[in-house]
């Protein structure tokens, strides 16, 4: 492997970390918008796969990962 692939990788990694946390916080305001709308949290379990319990984590605290 060259030096100038492993820059490209790394630049490819960067910026697919980048859109996977774009589209963590466009889910967390999704779930947040949800919940404030009247969805229970088992309904937005269901839609997401998330645990009960992570959402709730989501609902007392909007800055959590």
């Amino acid at each position: 492997m060259s030096e100038a692939d492993l820059r490209r990788t790394e630049a490819a990694y960067r910026e697919a970390s980048g859109r996977a946390e774009n589209l963590r916080q466009a889910r967390n305001t999704a779930v947040r918008k949800a919940l404030a709308e009247g969805m229970t949290h088992q309904q937005i379990a269901d839609a997401t796969g998330l645990t009960r319990g992570r959402i709730n984590q989501l609902r007392e605290k909007p800055w959590t990962s």
